[in-house]
């Protein structure tokens, strides 16, 4: 059985970036666009950067606008009244 842990996956996400960009060097693009993809392995680059980037945001907002604090539902559960209706049971 396989016992892949985040640090193994780590390692191949950037086995096969590093793989990315050592072929770049060999197959450049033809027509750069713009000034910075004219260097071997920027798209590679950029790419990680912005799903990085995009992860931390994420989880920034999610903790910003999802995260509730422990106390929250407490609060609510003391404001309402417990109703014991044991006693209000109809025998059939």
């Amino acid at each position: 059985m396989l016992n892949i842990t985040e640090s193994h996956l780590k390692k191949a996400f950037f086995l096969i970036l590093v793989v990315l960009v050592v072929l770049n060097f060999f197959e450049t693009p033809h027509v750069p666009h713009f000034g910075l993809d004219k260097y071997p392995g920027f798209w590679a680059v950029f790419g990680c950067g912005v799903a990085i980037i995009l992860a931390k945001v994420a989880k920034g907002a999610a903790h910003t606008f999802l995260g509730k604090d422990e106390d929250k539902y407490m609060e609510n559960e003391k404001a309402m009244p417990i109703v014991d209706d044991s006693h209000h049971q109809e025998h059939h």
